[in-house]
C-alpha cells in the first residue's frame, strides 16, 4: 500500500470526494509503518476476492482499508496490528463494498419500445398477470409524479436501496428528514391510489 503524501509531506488519505489528512505526527509515523508492513498482503487479499466481477475497483477497497487502519490507530495509538486483525479489516471492508455494490446494481434504462419488447418476450407470466403488472406500474408512476419533488426523490432513492444517510446527502436534509419525506411519500401513494 503506497502512502499518499500531500505537498508538505504529511500523510493524506484520499477517499472519493473527500481528503483526510493525518496531522498527528506519531499516528502518521505509525500508520506509515503499518502500511509498509502489510501492503503486499492487503493487495493480495483484496485481489483474491475478485472484486471486478462486482464492478468494484480494488484500489477503492484498498483505500478504505487504509482509512480504517488510520481510524483504529486514532482510537488506540499504541495498537499492535497482528496479521489476523489486518485480514479482518480487509475482509469486512470487502464485504461492505460487495454489499454496497449489490444493493445498488447498475441499472440499464431501456427506452419505451425496448421495455415493451422485453415485457412481451417474457413468457414466464400469463397475459393477465402481465397486464395487471403493467397497470400497477403505471399507477405507481402516476402516483410518484403527483408527489412533491422532495418526497418523490426520497421514495425513489429508498426503493433503489439507498440508506437514510445517503438519501439525506443527496437531497440536502438530515437522515431523519429523509426518513420522514420517504414515509410521507409512501403514505400519500397508499392513500392516493389502490395498488
Amino acid at each position: 500500500m503506497d502512502a499518499i503524501c500531500d505537498m508538505q509531506g504529511r500523510l493524506a488519505l484520499k477517499r472519493l470526494d473527500t481528503a483526510v489528512q493525518v496531522n498527528d505526527v506519531p499516528i502518521q509515523r505509525r500508520l506509515r509503518e503499518v502500511l509498509d508492513i502489510f501492503a503486499g498482503k492487503v493487495r493480495k487479499l483484496i485481489n483474491h476476492y475478485g472484486l471486478n466481477k462486482y464492478g468494484i475497483d480494488p484500489e477503492d477497497v484498498e483505500q478504505e482499508v487504509r482509512i480504517r487502519l488510520w481510524k483504529a490507530l486514532e482510537r488506540d495509538r499504541h495498537a499492535v496490528f497482528q496479521p489476523a486483525f489486518v485480514k479482518k479489516i480487509v475482509l469486512t471492508t470487502t464485504i461492505d463494498a460487495i454489499r454496497h455494490a449489490l444493493a445498488r446494481p447498475v441499472e440499464h434504462f431501456a427506452d419505451e419500445e425496448e421495455s415493451d419488447a422485453i415485457a412481451l418476450a417474457d413468457g414466464a407470466l400469463g397475459p393477465e398477470q402481465r397486464a395487471e403488472n403493467l397497470q400497477s406500474l403505471e399507477r405507481v408512476e402516476t402516483g410518484l409524479a403527483e408527489l412533491p419533488q422532495s418526497r418523490r426523490r426520497a421514495v425513489a432513492l429508498r426503493w433503489q436501496g439507498y440508506s437514510w444517510n445517503e438519501i439525506a446527502t443527496l437531497i440536502g436534509t438530515t437522515s431523519e428528514g429523509a426518513r420522514v419525506l420517504s414515509a410521507r411519500g409512501l403514505r400519500s401513494l397508499q392513500f392516493g391510489h389502490e395498488f
